[in-house]
């Protein structure tokens, strides 16, 4: 784990190397907070390892409060050893730059097994501090759930392995930003939405977004998707089809087309390699400023439309129940809050800064 919101002055970077530049510091011991702390860094210079923060946190949950995010200056924190163990003794440390864990003395059932991936800003990016916007609020939600919840969040960038196999073999209990079809209108359902809902049970939407179809500005503008019929459409590798389905958009009656990214069907449509690309409107209008290429290329208005992210747990796992139930609670405590709002705001706000 790099480590979580960071709601203080200054940049989560510049935080993290204020803290990591500091002197190290002993387990066993007290540790009072100064300026630019925070609790990964703690766990850096006691441990050799940022993805130990929820050690620390376990431990001074009383001090810390809800959200280990926020710790403050002059708050004393008992920093204990890893495994219980002396000052003396080694640490047991796992690679924080793909796996995030925590496991709280006092829950002794297995952690909850969560899979993110990268390439999708602000959504899911390994290079974000946090994870991206959806894998911060996952987790999140997972530290402030109703009991005591273990956890480990991994980013495995094989999209399309998500769901099949690591969920529905169970290796992973949860799939982040998943789409929810319309499950109940089985007429609407084409082939990858009877598998979702076959297979799969959806948390509360964790985030909702506004998408929409974007095509050469030299085209006429739709107004009904069934104009789109005989187009090819992108969509990024792996990313859903759901939407497609939804309103009778499927092949051969359309040519769908795979981006690398989701920014990248943009280019796309520039290119003249596809006709038309359904992307996330805060994703496609930051690649067309980068582009500079406002000129060129228009969104369909009327098409637009507002979809939920959810977290995703396969129905055959024997934990569906209670991993929703501590997800969907966590989501309702961060949202009553404010915490969800904050980082929502935060995120999108430094996305939009860097691609000004």
């Amino acid at each position: 784990m790099r480590h979580l919101t960071v709601l203080l002055a200054g940049s989560a970077v510049s935080l993290f190397a204020t803290s990591a530049s500091a002197q190290e510091i002993s387990c066993n011991t007290e540790y009072t907070v100064v300026a630019g702390d925070f609790l990964s860094g703690i766990a850096q210079r006691a441990y050799g390892n940022l993805n130990n923060f929820t050690v620390i946190y376990d431990a001074n949950r009383e001090v810390i409060g809800p959200n280990p995010g926020i710790i403050r200056i002059g708050q004393r924190l008992f920093v204990p050893c890893l495994g219980g163990g002396s000052s003396g003794e080694a640490a047991t440390i796992t690679d924080a730059s793909t796996t995030r864990s925590t496991t709280p003395n006092i829950d002794e059932s297995a952690p909850i097994r969560v899979l993110t991936a990268s390439g999708w800003r602000p959504f899911l990016d390994e290079d974000d501090p946090q994870g991206g916007l959806l894998t911060e609020i996952i987790e999140l939600a997972l530290v402030n759930a109703d009991g005591d919840t273990g956890y480990e969040i991994d980013f495995i960038n094989d999209i399309g392995a998500h769901l099949d196999p690591l969920l529905t073999k169970q290796a992973y209990d949860v799939s982040i930003g998943q789409i929810q079809p319309a499950c109940g209108d089985a007429a609407q359902l084409g082939a990858e939405s009877e598998f979702l809902c076959s297979n799969f049970d959806f948390s509360d939407p964790v985030y909702e977004e506004i998408f929409g179809y974007y095509s050469a500005a030299n085209d006429p503008e739709y107004t009904e998707h069934q104009e789109l019929l005989g187009k090819t459409i992108c969509r990024a590798t792996d990313f859903t089809l759901v939407p497609l389905e939804a309103v009778n958009l499927a092949e051969p009656a359309i040519e769908i087309v795979r981006a690398p990214d989701a920014p990248s069907c943009i280019d796309f449509v520039l290119a003249g390699d596809a006709d038309v690309a359904l992307v996330a409107i805060e994703v496609a209008d930051a690649r067309i400023k980068q582009l500079n290429a406002q000129g060129e290329i228009q969104l369909h208005d009327d098409l637009s439309y507002i979809d939920f992210f959810h977290a995703t747990v396969a129905k055959d796992n024997a934990r569906s129940e209670a991993i929703l139930t501590s997800l969907n609670s966590g989501l309702k405590n961060i949202k009553e809050s404010g915490l969800w709002f904050q980082t929502v705001r935060r995120h999108m706000s430094e996305f939009r800064q860097s691609d000004s």
